[in-house]
């Protein structure tokens, strides 16, 4: 199934890379264009879940589009970047270059991951371990992690029991383990892409999982390549709340709703479109008609 028919740009008489061919003249016209294309099931049935809730879908567009429309920038996608969406249950790694989305990958591995590896670890229920890792928890190592003790929450609170306490290092060096894990993944599914040449080559970290502490060095540090945090940008008045990276794609989705690009599959040939060469006589007689009303 098809979802994106895109053209990105054009060839004009053999030359290539024009972006924008309207106005010019030309005996050959060319284009290339982007597909996007994925299995038809579970679209259908995204499509299905979103229709029973008696809302619309005006189109259903591949989630690194509308990362990388909200926080990568034209000269990136240009020069070529990875973008790392880090998400709850999958991790997306796409590459772009020239412009368009090159390739894609997705991981089965998030940052729900590692709220379980802390909820099996130490002991407690999720939603405990979930909102420890969100305010304790980083990627990164420090002395002082030894002195911070935390107090975990048993996952059957008995009354008058003492819960345990464990220092912060213990619940950061859970936290390292999966990353690792994730870090080697995101690697491999890299190499895959071609994405391999760590000079000037730039890693975007985006996604609820990319707001970890100390994330982006410690990805730096497993990956080689420079790395950054991917906001949202592009949005007037959006809420600080909403201007983290777990909102990118949403911000996306509304970007590219405003732009309403171009969709080869959604046109349709004109039957009264003709095009046609001018003859040389013709041309001369134009020339001539030009000149008379002017001198």
């Amino acid at each position: 199934m098809v979802l994106h028919a895109q053209p990105t740009c054009y060839t004009i008489d053999g030359l290539a890379g024009v972006k924008r061919p309207l106005g010019l003249h030309a005996d050959r016209l060319g284009i290339d264009i982007h597909v996007v294309s994925t299995e038809g099931s579970p679209v259908r049935n995204l499509d299905l879940c979103v229709r029973s809730a008696h809302l619309e879908v005006r189109s259903i567009i591949a989630a690194p589009v509308a990362t990388g429309l909200a926080c990568l920038t034209d000269e990136e996608r240009e020069l070529g970047v990875a973008l790392v969406e880090i998400g709850a249950g999958v991790t997306n790694v796409s590459v772009f270059a020239g412009g368009v989305l090159a390739g894609l990958a997705s991981i089965p591995m998030g940052s729900a991951d590692i709220t379980d590896d802390i909820a099996s670890a130490f002991g407690t229920a999720r939603t405990w371990a979930e909102r420890t890792k969100c305010f304790h928890g980083s990627a990164n190592l420090s002395p002082r992690d030894n002195h911070e003790m935390i107090d975990v929450q048993p996952a059957i609170p008995d009354e008058g029991a003492e819960g345990p306490r464990i220092t912060k290092a213990q619940l950061n060096a859970t936290i390292r383990q999966r990353l690792e894990r994730l870090m080697t993944e995101i690697q491999k599914e890299l190499r895959k892409l071609g994405f391999q040449d760590p000079i000037g080559r730039q890693i975007v970290l985006t996604g609820g999982g990319a707001e970890l502490k100390g994330i982006a060095d410690y990805a730096q540090q497993s990956l080689g390549n420079a790395v950054r945090i991917g906001r949202p940008k592009g949005l007037i008045a959006l809420p600080e709340a909403h201007a983290g990276p777990a909102f990118a794609t949403l911000a996306g989705l509304a970007r590219f709703a405003a732009a309403d690009p171009i969709d080869l599959r959604a046109l349709e040939p004109s039957s009264h479109q003709m095009v046609t060469k001018a003859s040389p006589g013709a041309l001369l007689q134009r020339l001539m008609t030009a000149f008379r009303s002017n001198y």
